[in-house]
């Protein structure tokens, strides 16, 4: 069997990136893990550390990449950083994994992927986007603060939650001052928080974050909480409470066009769940990473995640790209056949002709 050169792009963590805006940036653990898992599926593997020469990197690449393996979280285009590797690939006909430039550009503007999934009637809170001494509209308090444009929790803090106008207003000027940017104000939503994680026409287990379980009874999932909260968080089995909760992630993933794999955070108020935003380029790490903790509990180790990613992108490619693929899969098939075949399923739901299958247990309403 012929193998597939596979070209590994992501900003990679240098030891003096130690702010926050470089959160986002993988570190030596993912990396070194994301790479033997390519090379598990039969692949010749190269690491792109993506900097201001990407478009040269790829471009002297071009006619020997079968595959960009991309978690690029990009450089400083704020709503079009993530969209760089992809929109590379699309311009030198390289194929890749994930979305498409359009989908990141979307939900990079939070604003924008809140109305976007809003058109399909996915629940979301109400909203402005606000700068320094801009009037607050027919919002109630209290309210949630947040960059329009950050992901990673980037730009969050627990006074992200104001309940004065003098609060929100400190909130906004913070978000300008640090990141030159409107604020996105929401109606704060007190529910647990919950996010829902799909590869391909997978539907992961959902991870539900019950605040009052984290040490310091935090109200939003900062910086700090993310690295703590790991022991606290719980799944959900497959109740008919949580599939209401993925067909609603379905909906959201289908509105915003996201391709291969997709991380979505929703809270609830009330009883109904409402979107905050999705994660359409989800964190990888092996242990910490939310979709690896998805897997986890879905029994889909690490490596298969990969192998899935990958498979699901090959499928979605090979009629384009016939030349790259052709005879380089095999192996990769069939280690994600038998990572399904381990897996725990727990029925299926259909959405717009699409069938989506449940991984994970079907039994108890919820287990930590």
């Amino acid at each position: 069997m012929r193998k597939l050169n596979i070209a590994y792009t992501c900003n990679v963590r240098k030891p003096w990136m130690e702010d926050e805006r470089y959160g986002e940036f993988e570190g030596p653990d993912t990396i070194k893990a994301v790479t033997a898992a390519l090379e598990r599926i039969g692949a010749n593997v190269e690491l792109i550390d993506v900097g201001p020469d990407i478009y040269a990197q790829l471009e002297q690449r071009k006619e020997q990449i079968d595959l960009v393996f991309n978690n690029t979280e990009g450089l400083d285009e704020k709503e079009l950083r993530e969209a760089i590797v992809p929109f590379f690939c699309e311009h030198l006909h390289i194929p890749y994994t994930g979305s498409s430039p359009k989908t990141f550009i979307n939900k990079m503007d939070k604003a924008t992927a809140k109305k976007i999934v809003a058109y399909d009637d996915v629940p979301t809170a109400r909203f402005q986007l606000m700068m320094p001494e801009e009037q607050l509209g027919d919002l109630a308090f209290p309210l949630m603060v947040k960059p329009y444009s950050e992901g990673t929790s980037i730009g969050i803090s627990q006074k992200s939650k104001v309940h004065t106008i003098a609060e929100l207003n400190e909130a906004v000027g913070a978000v300008y001052a640090q990141f030159n940017q409107p604020a996105l104000v929401e109606e704060f939503l007190p529910g647990n928080e919950y996010t829902i994680g799909l590869i391909g026409h997978y539907v992961l287990p959902i991870l539900e974050i019950d605040f009052a379980k984290i040490p310091g009874q935090p109200h939003v999932r900062d910086p700090h909480v993310k690295d703590i909260e790991n022991p606290y968080i719980s799944h959900l089995d497959w109740s008919e409470k949580a599939k209401s909760y993925a067909k609603i992630a379905i909906e959201a993933h289908e509105a915003l066009e996201v391709r291969d794999y997709n991380r979505m955070d929703f809270r609830e108020r009330d009883g109904q769940l409402y979107f905050l935003e999705a994660n359409v380029i989800p964190g990888v790490h092996p242990t910490e990473a939310d979709l690896t903790n998805m897997c986890r509990h879905a029994n889909i180790a690490h490596n298969d995640m990969i192998a899935l990613i990958v498979y699901t992108a090959v499928q979605r490619l090979s009629l384009r790209y016939p030349e790259r693929f052709a005879g380089k899969t095999e192996l990769l098939a069939n280690l994600v056949n038998q990572a399904i075949g381990k897996a725990a399923h727990a029925g299926t739901i259909s959405y717009r002709d699409r069938m989506y299958t449940f991984l994970g247990k079907p039994t108890a309403e919820h287990t930590s």
